[in-house]
């Protein structure tokens, strides 16, 4: 009986090793492929972007001009791909990507110049700390900065981001016992709204294409499908659901997977990460920070309305109107009398499956008295109306056009 179990385990374990190795070799394939090439230069291209748009009133004449001349270059190398197919249309994909990867690093080592001189003038004019400790306090200030912007407002006003300056200031000094320094530049750890998105974005741009099932094949019959999702999932609101039935009655609102792991990439990513670090933000996932990874999910998708994955064109304005209509349509939720409790419950959850991820035992004050995820949906979702519900008068989760 031993022998066959250990036999039977070794083979499960090869099994595994090769799955996970034919997934890894897919995935560097994909990565080849001209929509790989050319989403790994989109990704460059809007890292380039979000540095200009902070950095730019900074910058020397002369160096925003060339950043710009070759951000400008690669959108015409890109333009250049409609026109051309197979072998000639990867070589253009493979030239999208360096050009655009060139066009961030220029742009990385002008805001390194920038941020270098800033913080030399910040030591020799009001901080009497050694370069070690002050890098050491800016970087728990920047640390503090994104916690605000994530579970307070990802979109503060010009007034409420200099209070908040000044509190996390104050926070880091504490936090690293340092003696109370004046601020004189906030901008040292002041997290731009957009540069945040635009890092997220990045980070889970792969994992939308995976959780949701969007197909980097060029053949028509792909377009049509990824078009078809995309444009359904966004007029419907069926991406927030875990299970969504296409065609059918969406159940388990804010239980995808992917808000799971959005969360756990974001500020879960190991013992030393933010949501660990300052764990007092994050006793319970809070609204506006679903409401952030919402909105990023939402523009990821909206990529793929063309059949294939497109840059969005999203400004500030459109970010902000979608993370408030998210904002707006949690707490419509958590207000409705036939789903009482069930988004506070989502909340804990998120948060103790983040802990866990990150490598922590769940707070011992919140994993008192809980039910499980399983016991939620046993004993909750599947007795209750499902929202929204026209018949109960429930405002309906935002629709919007992708």
């Amino acid at each position: 009986m031993s022998s066959s179990t250990g036999h039977g385990t070794s083979s499960k374990a090869r099994h595994v090793t090769a799955n996970t190795n034919m997934a890894h070799g897919l995935c560097f394939v994909a990565k080849q492929t001209p929509s790989g090439q050319t989403k790994r230069g989109d990704q460059w291209l809007q890292g380039a972007g979000a540095l200009v748009e902070e950095y730019g009133p900074e910058m020397d004449p002369d160096d925003r001009t060339l950043i710009r001349e070759k951000l400008i270059h690669a959108s015409e190398v890109k333009a250049g791909l409609d026109s051309k197919s197979l072998v000639p249309r990867y070589l253009q994909a493979h030239e999208y990507r360096k050009v655009a990867k060139n066009a961030y690093r220029s742009a990385e080592t002008v805001s390194q110049r920038i941020r270098d001189a800033a913080l030399a003038g910040h030591r020799s004019d009001s901080l009497p700390l050694s370069g070690t400790i002050l890098d050491r306090v800016i970087s728990v200030a920047r640390s503090l900065y994104r916690c605000h912007l994530a579970c307070k407002d990802a979109f503060p006003s010009s007034k409420k981001s200099a209070e908040w300056a000044t509190a996390v200031w104050n926070d880091a000094c504490a936090k690293t016992a340092t003696y109370p320094c004046p601020l004189s530049q906030p901008e040292l750890f002041a997290v731009h709204s957009m540069h945040l998105i635009a890092e997220m974005k990045t980070n889970i741009m792969h994992a939308v294409e995976t959780f949701y099932g969007f197909d980097t094949s060029q053949a028509p019959h792909s377009i049509g499908n990824n078009t078809n999702l995309a444009h359904t999932m966004l007029t419907r609101m069926t991406f927030i659901y875990r299970d969504y039935n296409h065609g059918g009655i969406p159940h388990l609102p804010y239980r995808h997977p992917i808000i799971q792991k959005v969360i756990n990439i974001t500020w879960f990513g190991d013992q030393d990460a933010d949501g660990i670090v300052f764990h007092e933000y994050f006793s319970t996932m809070p609204i506006p920070a679903i409401s952030l990874i919402l909105t990023v999910i939402e523009c990821c998708i909206g990529e793929w309305s063309q059949g294939i994955c497109r840059q969005s064109s999203w400004d500030q304005e459109h970010f902000f109107n979608t993370y408030r209509s998210h904002i707006n349509s949690l707490t419509d939720f958590s207000r409705h009398p036939h789903s009482q409790g069930q988004l506070e419950q989502i909340q804990k959850d998120l948060i103790k499956q983040a802990r866990q991820h990150a490598g922590t035992t769940p707070d011992p004050v919140t994993a008192l008295g809980r039910f499980s995820p399983e016991d939620l949906d046993a004993r909750q979702y599947d007795t209750l109306p499902r929202y929204p519900d026209p018949q109960f008068g429930v405002p309906s989760i935002n629709i919007r056009s992708p």
